[in-house]
């Protein structure tokens, strides 16, 4: 959400505000509390209004009233006036903490209401939250097809993270939902390219660099450490690009469908575009990722030809996006079980994309 929007949704609070007695001065004000701005030791939802009020008149600057700047991005805006509202009521219970987590997160600090600072929140199916982490579920359907999305934001870019089949690279094909079970702390994960069936590069997995050589044939798709998400039409990506900015995960498989201003793809490097079972890593800013599967081979679910995919991408708003592997690979799987329907029950693979909570130690 822009903070222009935030602004113009607390302008409610503001006309409240103008309504009420004469705020004392900054001079006059003692704060002994983080964001007490009326001097009675507590920080409140008046506080947070006052707040909104002084940003309005320019009253308020990180130069004055440092404490009031909760997301410590160097600035008291209405997003600040937010973070107010929500430890008055209780949603955060330690400012100086959430400013730390806010403030050194992948994510921009104007999404911190997508997580939780008060225990985490999770039904087991994909619905996870937590300082760290937010995962929605939610189900759709396009065209003549069920579509599953995983909604993602990650904190730190160690939370997504890759599974081999057997812990091994190269190991034996394994199930989806044995590798998520191998991965401590995962909550939902997606099918990778399955990297074995073809073994092209690069291929690297949590950093870690297993082949090297850049294949001339395929698109590419790179999520870098800073959380970028970067999609490569064959024979575009230099080995100097690779190596300069910090690759964290690689994909071969594609194709990329979206082009550089997140709108539809109409032509494609791949050999399967009639209408099949779809998995792609979707982007949209650092921090903030999709995984989303497309059922299909069924009456129910026919599958997504590979321009329907592509649309279907642009219409959920990703700024980049990457087809995996799909067809009966196809599976999208949560603690409690798979949140899709697979194709015949899925089928042994190599590899996993999943999203996990910070390992504590």
């Amino acid at each position: 959400m822009k903070k222009r929007t935030v602004l113009r949704l607390l302008l409610p609070l503001l006309v409240f505000v103008m309504a009420l007695p004469h705020l004392p001065s900054l001079a006059e004000e003692e704060a002994p509390y983080l964001g007490d701005l009326n001097g009675d030791g507590v920080t409140t939802a008046a506080d947070a209004a006052a707040m909104l009020r002084g940003i309005a008149f320019g009253r308020l600057s990180e130069e004055t009233r440092p404490d009031l700047d909760f997301t410590k991005n160097g600035e008291i805006d209405s997003t600040d006036v937010l973070a107010a509202l929500y430890y008055a009521s209780g949603a955060i219970t330690d400012l100086v903490a959430f400013g730390e987590r806010v403030s050194s997160g992948l994510c921009d600090e104007r999404l911190f209401d997508r997580f939780s600072y008060v225990g985490t929140k999770n039904d087991g199916q994909g619905n996870y939250r937590s300082e760290n982490i937010a995962v929605s579920a939610i189900a759709g359907r396009y065209e003549n097809s069920n579509y599953y999305l995983a909604d993602i934001y990650v904190q730190d870019i160690v939370s997504i993270t890759t599974a081999f089949s057997g812990g091994v690279f190269r190991g034996s094909a394994e199930t989806v939902r044995a590798m998520f079970d191998a991965v401590e702390g995962a909550i939902i994960a997606i099918n990778g390219d399955f990297y074995s069936l073809h073994l092209h590069g690069p291929v690297i997995r949590n950093g870690v660099v297993y082949v090297e050589q850049i294949t001339r044939d395929w698109d590419i798709g790179v999520l870098y450490a800073n959380g970028a998400l970067k999609t490569y039409e064959f024979r575009t990506l230099t080995q100097e690009e690779l190596e300069g900015t910090g690759a964290y995960q690689s994909w071969v498989f594609g194709p990329a469908l979206l082009d550089e201003n997140g709108l539809a793809k109409t032509t494609f490097r791949s050999n399967v575009k009639p209408e099949n079972p779809r998995s792609i890593i979707g982007y949209y800013e650092p921090g903030h990722y999709a995984f989303l599967t497309v059922d299909g081979r069924t009456s129910e679910s026919k599958g997504l030809t590979m321009a329907d995919l592509a649309a279907l991408c642009e219409q959920l708003g990703f700024a980049s996006a990457y087809n995996l592997d799909g067809g009966r690979s196809s599976v999208l799987q949560a603690q409690e079980g798979a949140v899709n329907d697979p194709y015949r029950d899925g089928r042994p693979i190599s590899d996993i994309i999943a999203v996990r909570e910070i390992p504590q130690g």
